[in-house]
């Protein structure tokens, strides 16, 4: 039993990437919105299987929501029913348990198991739930997406027992119930009180289960010389570019407020598009009593190959100084795919980014070199 120190929870709030837990806030926020609870009654088998390249439950579950946790790894048949090919065959079509006859029949189980997790683990009937015949990563996963008040983003039992094992939690405890004290060790420190679920599992994970120099999601940068360059060098079809930023970046800020919990909030997101002088694109919120102010770019590769840069105006970085504001001015750097579409967002506050970037002239040119540690 070894419960962390102020010390070790201080040096990690210090270093913590917080880009991390607002992209696990957004993808559990467009989970939410694709897969409401009041929708899991009218859920379909082809809405319900991963295997067919479409954002289905399943997909969303595993794949999509992996920043808020990792279940990555276990093959498919952890669903009960889903659609795709074995080692030993190609073909692809519904696979399913063993058990079950048809895939009708393994869908009509599965669903049936789901919405009883759904109704036992809200209610916090934790024998239930571990009876519950589910893949145990799969359940926990739902839990904690569903339920981030009550179940800690934790899924691999072997993990989840670990933790218990190092806050004091009894071992004859339901998994179920370690994956929420979990949660409540949690809500019970005055420094980590206010962490986001995220947060707090990256810390548990960087402390207990990979080991010092492991540190998941801690701010890595590769500092690199970048030539200077001349801003008048803009992407063609600027325009449409930046709306095509600005349209994804505002929907991406809906779904991060939706996942961290912050629903209320969206319809004070203000609109500052066509007021220059305000020195942002959008005023949000961080919490409902701190401001996020929201400077949306497109990040484009440096014509040199290395890193990527982006154009800043003398007003933005002005105001991005502000002693008022800096701690909350942020850039929403949208990445785009090889089609020219709209593909990724990295949330980054102004500050930590100018820290590891290089200013060109002509207005502001920040060049800088990012390493995903995803």
């Amino acid at each position: 039993m070894s419960r962390p120190t102020d010390a070790q929870l201080r040096k990690f709030d210090e270093d913590f990437d917080s880009s991390f837990e607002d992209v696990a806030a957004q993808s559990r926020g467009a989970f939410l919105r694709a897969f409401p609870i009041g929708r899991l009654e009218r859920l379909t088998l082809d809405d319900y299987v991963i295997g067919k390249g479409t954002p289905t439950f399943c997909a969303y579950v595993e794949a999509k929501t992996k920043q808020w946790a990792n279940i990555l790894g276990a093959t498919a048949i952890k669903f009960g029913v889903y659609f795709g090919k074995t080692k030993s065959d190609a073909t692809m079509r519904y696979r399913f348990l063993k058990r079950f006859k048809t895939k009708e029949d393994a869908f009509t189980t599965v669903k049936t198991d789901l919405l009883e997790l759904i109704e036992t683990g809200g209610s916090q009937r934790f024998p239930d739930v571990d009876d519950n015949p589910l893949s145990q990563m799969f359940k926990a996963k739902i839990l904690s997406l569903y339920f981030p008040d009550k179940y800690l983003n934790v899924c691999s039992k072997d993990h989840i027992q670990a933790l218990a094992s190092e806050f004091g939690i009894s071992d004859n405890a339901f998994v179920s119930e370690q994956q929420h004290l979990l949660l409540e060790e949690k809500l019970h420190n005055g420094i980590t009180r206010n962490w986001s679920n995220p947060k707090f599992m990256t810390f548990l994970y960087n402390t207990y289960i990979r080991g010092p120099g492991d540190g998941m999601h801690l701010k890595k940068f590769r500092k690199k010389k970048y030539p200077k360059i001349d801003v008048d060098e803009m992407l063609e079809d600027r325009r449409k570019i930046g709306e095509m930023s600005e349209a994804f970046a505002l929907k991406w800020e809906k779904e991060r407020l939706f996942g961290a919990g912050r629903k209320k909030l969206i319809k004070l997101i203000e609109d500052c598009r066509d007021t220059p002088a305000c020195g942002y694109d959008f005023l949000s919120h961080t919490e409902p009593d701190q401001e996020r102010f929201i400077e949306v770019k497109s990040a484009g590769r440096n014509r040199a190959g290395a890193g990527y840069r982006f154009f800043l105006s003398e007003t933005q970085h002005e105001i991005s100084l502000r002693a008022e504001v800096e701690d909350r001015y942020y850039f929403y750097l949208v990445f785009y795919d090889k089609e020219g579409n709209p593909s990724d967002l990295k949330a980054w506050k102004a500050a930590e980014l100018y820290a590891i970037s290089e200013l060109g002239p002509n207005g502001y040119v920040v060049a800088f070199d990012w390493e995903d540690t995803e």
